[in-house]
């Protein structure tokens, strides 16, 4: 096969391999980052996930954690290094990291901090429709929920607290500073929201305002001119 069409199709293989990054899932970059620092069972990998509170940030579970292990190994990105034997308990399958799994670690972390994504929140489904509730009770549960999210904040800053004080620097708990952030910036604008619907600053009606139609037609007509 000729040189150039040989490095055309490696030029094409090397574009998917880089293009499947983007569908890559939480779990699947905290498995490929563990697994950069050093070799682990699946076991391990996910008593390090939890002892660094991994499982606040993605759905941690024996059975995802292993499909997950499984396709990682089917795309190259990770292989099996050894078999691990302790006493009476079943060989463990170590895994590594390849060459190629590191390069999509680096550009799937590299394109996840530079490109926000199109985000299905529950939560905004809910403010979509809100309108439904009556407006005493959509008051109870914005109130409802920002005492949760004071609780789940108390949480986490109590972890990171915790994880300070025994030596972790703050770069390894950056993501869990933002959550933080996050989940402060999100009480402070709920509790924002239930006080103008209490005091009547927001107008409890969907829809669109009468007349508005007619200006539209006008601002229409008029642009046309």
């Amino acid at each position: 096969m000729p040189l150039d069409i040989r490095f055309c199709i490696f030029q094409m293989e090397y574009m998917a391999e880089e293009a499947a990054v983007v569908d890559l899932s939480p779990l699947a970059l905290s498995i490929l980052e563990l697994l950069n620092e050093r070799p682990m069972h699946p076991y391990e990998l996910a008593a390090t996930m939890r002892a660094r509170h991994h499982d606040e940030f993605i759905r941690l579970n024996f059975g995802s954690l292993y499909h997950t292990v499984e396709v990682l190994e089917r795309n190259g990105w990770v292989v099996s290094a050894e078999r691990e034997k302790e006493g009476k308990r079943p060989e463990r399958t170590v895994y590594d990291l390849t060459d190629a799994g590191r390069r999509v670690l680096l550009q799937a972390v590299g394109d996840i901090v530079s490109q926000p994504r199109r985000e299905y929140l529950h939560f905004s489904a809910g403010l979509m429709f809100m309108h439904h509730l009556e407006k005493k009770a959509a008051v109870a549960r914005l109130e409802q929920r920002s005492q949760a999210l004071h609780q789940t904040i108390t949480k986490l800053s109590r972890i990171l607290s915790e994880l300070l004080d025994g030596g972790h620097t703050r770069l390894t708990l950056i993501e869990l500073e933002h959550k933080i952030a996050i989940l402060e910036a999100e009480r402070a604008w709920v509790d924002r929201i239930a006080r103008e619907i209490t005091d009547g600053k927001l107008e409890w009606r969907a829809g669109v305002d009468a007349g508005a139609d007619e200006k539209l037609r006008r601002r229409h007509v008029t642009g046309a001119h």
